[in-house]
């Protein structure tokens, strides 16, 4: 009984220890890959309390395994955006305008039903009510509303880490070559900039800061 207390306590610790090192993110909002490794790592727990036959050892070495695998895949994709685009996707907009964009339903496999449910969920009754709306890589929706009459619209992401936001770019009449003229009237490159918001008349452009 004692040994089957201590190894839960250890378990337990182990566990919390490894949550701790994955970041604050994987107690809030996962993305895939790390939601694979939260249901890996308490499944490895679980067979460690389980089973008291097994090394302890063992069974903690598997888990510190899986937490430093997150880390690096994590790692990995802040210093690479294209492998941040394939572990974790990229977000679709499903409104724009107030229409809905159907063949981005399709693609999502997402009723219109999912869709108005997920606005009510933010006290918006009406798809007419909203100005861009997007599905977040973790299944999120986040929106932007309608602006009141003399408010300026909301700046919509055009350039997010190497990642292009198309369909916004096609939504405030301007393209790529667009894009990379106002970079380079900055004096900067793709690779130089953080994140580009804009709204036809508003601009907020980050470029990136040298690691100290």
């Amino acid at each position: 009984m004692l040994a089957a207390i201590f190894r839960t306590v250890v378990v337990y610790i182990t566990v919390i220890a490894a949550l701790r090192l994955m970041g604050k993110r994987q107690l809030g909002e996962l993305q895939p890959s790390e939601l694979v490794t939260t249901l890996l790592v308490s499944n490895v727990a679980s067979i460690c309390i389980d089973e008291p036959d097994l090394p302890l050892l063992a069974s903690l070495a598997l888990i510190f395994l899986l937490t430093a695998l997150e880390i690096f895949s994590s790692s990995l994709a802040c210093l690479s955006p294209g492998y941040a685009r394939l572990l974790f996707g990229k977000p679709i907009t499903v409104i724009r305008n107030g229409e809905i964009l159907q063949p981005a339903l399709r693609r999502l496999r997402i009723t219109a039903g999912d869709l108005t449910e997920a606005l009510r969920g933010k006290d918006i009754f009406s798809p007419a009510e909203v100005l861009w709306g997007v599905v977040e890589p973790n299944g999120h929706i986040s929106t932007a509303k309608m602006p009141a009459p003399g408010e300026p619209p909301a700046m919509l992401p055009l350039f997010v880490e190497q990642s292009v936001f198309q369909e916004n770019l096609e939504a405030l009449g301007v393209d790529e070559a667009w894009l990379d003229d106002l970079f380079r009237r900055r004096g900067l490159h793709r690779t130089e900039v953080l994140l580009l918001l804009y709204n036809g008349k508003e601009m907020l452009l980050i470029p990136k800061k040298a690691a100290p």
